[in-house]
């Protein structure tokens, strides 16, 4: 399989989680809502700051290096950075009782197309040492 076939998987499933708050929304929705609130609070005069906007901004900056990387190192710390982005949007910590599938198959899908596309990744190129 094509290696940008694999990061695009991963990429769009880790998009279309489903969080497992009271009204899950994919992650995508969120982040949008997310950045959106916390430009408005940022640019009107509002007493309070959706602090979580913050989050979007990383988020994306680690999807698109996830993407353009052919570094399995980099690959893999984008991946487990993403993994724990992806529990705290999702509303994982404190919702854990409302698992359901919306949330574990795409979850599933980000954890094993990431990982195969790690090692993949890891085989193809190995690691040059300077000495």
């Amino acid at each position: 399989m094509n290696l940008k076939v694999l990061k695009l998987i991963a990429i769009i499933s880790f998009l279309v989680t489903f969080g497992v708050q009271e009204n899950g929304v994919p992650n995508f929705i969120l982040l949008i809502i997310y950045f959106c609130q916390f430009l408005y609070d940022l640019f009107n005069n509002t007493t309070s700051i959706l602090w979580q906007g913050l989050i979007t901004i990383p988020t994306s900056g680690l999807l698109v290096l996830f993407l353009r990387s052919k570094n399995y190192k980099i690959l893999l710390g984008s991946f487990i950075i993403l993994l724990l982005i992806l529990v705290f949007i999702t509303g994982l910590i404190y919702n854990y009782h409302r698992i359901n599938i919306a949330f574990l198959l795409p979850l599933t899908v980000f954890v094993i197309s990431s990982v195969y596309l790690i090692t993949i990744v890891k085989k193809q190129k190995p690691d040059i040492k300077v000495s």
